[in-house]
């Protein structure tokens, strides 16, 4: 063997012991990998700025809203001692059913009375009208006989008059003897007499046809005491059934301070009776009340049911801003100006549908979204 053939064996032996390798070309699929990677990133990041964008574009939006409720206060209408409470805390009720029952005693005692002077007055009343009724039937008849008796006592008052005149003029003549004559002038006085007698039965009747009218005045004074006395029966069988306090309108029972025993008065809070049909209450800023309209629909989400969308429609707009019914409203006259975004309520009627049996209490925090 050559040296020069050694040399080259010893060389590529030398070369492949010790020697470095020479580098791989790079595999063809980390550059497939890498071609396709970075457009569908891209790709990826501008399906999510549409997404947001299609979702935000148009759209109003606040998180300052909560669900509100009306709370009625539960009290009662007359002073009393509590003897039986029939609902307890987060009792759901129904319009009219019984809530409080109050000691009765005191006003059945009340409602007696009035039933009795009612009674009373009515007999009373009914005598006076009776009264006045025969008093005025009699002396109609009294006054048609007075007219009668003056009728007569006028014809022969005329009549004996004639007489008299007569047999007076033949006695002077010696025609009729002086006695004929003297007792037709006595006829003629008695005549007078009964004349003026039955103009003082008339008078006499006219009178009593005025105390006639006393008596009809009399019945009215007591026909008005009647209309009392039904007025106090009605206000004593109110007062009873303000003894038993109901509920007003639908909902459940929350913060129950009524016991049994306990002395309550009027217009004190026993407990707080929560409509059933809440509503939300946002607080748009002033820069997005133009896009706000009545009747406008609302989706809205609630912290406490956050897979739950719920419909709604805008039912109301505030007739200004929160300042305003703040109970020191903030005067900008002052010198301290600090200018802050105002915030205007809108009520938010929700679908009843979706709300049908969920516990919805007021309070919950609620997002508002409306689309312009």
């Amino acid at each position: 063997m050559d040296p020069a053939g050694r040399g080259d064996g010893a060389g590529a032996v030398f070369s492949g012991g010790y020697g470095q390798q020479d580098p791989e070309p790079p595999a063809p699929n980390r550059n497939r990998k890498r071609n396709w990677l970075v457009p569908l990133l891209v790709l990826a990041g501008l399906g999510a700025a549409g997404a947001w964008i299609a979702s935000h574009w148009g759209v109003e939006e606040t998180d300052n809203a909560q669900l509100q409720g009306r709370l009625t206060e539960i009290s009662s209408r007359v002073p009393g001692t509590i003897v039986r409470v029939f609902v307890d805390d987060n009792d759901e009720v129904k319009a009219g059913q019984p809530l409080i029952l109050l000691d009765d005693r005191d006003a059945g005692v009340r409602l007696y009375r009035a039933r009795a002077d009612l009674e009373q007055v009515g007999r009373e009343a009914e005598a006076m009208g009776t009264k006045a009724g025969a008093t005025l039937s009699t002396a109609r008849a009294a006054q048609g006989v007075a007219i009668a008796e003056q009728q007569s006592a006028s014809s022969e008052l005329a009549r004996t008059w004639a007489d008299a005149q007569r047999l007076v003029g033949l006695a002077q003549q010696g025609g009729v003897s002086r006695y004929e004559a003297e007792r037709a002038v006595a006829a003629w006085r008695k005549a007078q007499a009964d004349f003026t007698h039955s103009q003082a039965s008339a008078q006499s009747v006219q009178a009593r046809i005025q105390d006639v009218g006393v008596d009809r005045s009399k019945a009215q004074a007591a026909a008005a005491k009647v209309a009392q006395a039904q007025a106090a029966l009605a206000e004593a069988q109110l007062q009873l059934s303000y003894t038993r306090i109901t509920a007003p309108a639908p909902g459940r029972i929350g913060a129950r301070r009524a016991e049994p025993g306990r002395q309550v008065q009027p217009g004190q809070p026993l407990m707080t009776l929560v409509d059933t049909q809440p509503w939300v209450e946002a607080n748009f800023k002033e820069t997005q009340l133009t896009a706000l309209r009545l009747g406008q629909a609302a989706e809205v989400r609630l912290d406490a049911f956050p897979d739950r969308v719920f419909k709604g429609r805008i039912t109301g707009l505030a007739p200004a801003s929160g300042a305003r019914f703040t109970l020191l409203p903030p005067d900008n006259a002052t010198g301290n100006f600090t200018k802050v975004v105002q915030r205007i309520t809108a009520r938010i009627a929700l679908d009843p549908q979706q709300t049908k049996g969920l516990r919805l209490v007021p309070g919950l925090s609620a997002n508002v979204r409306v689309r312009r």
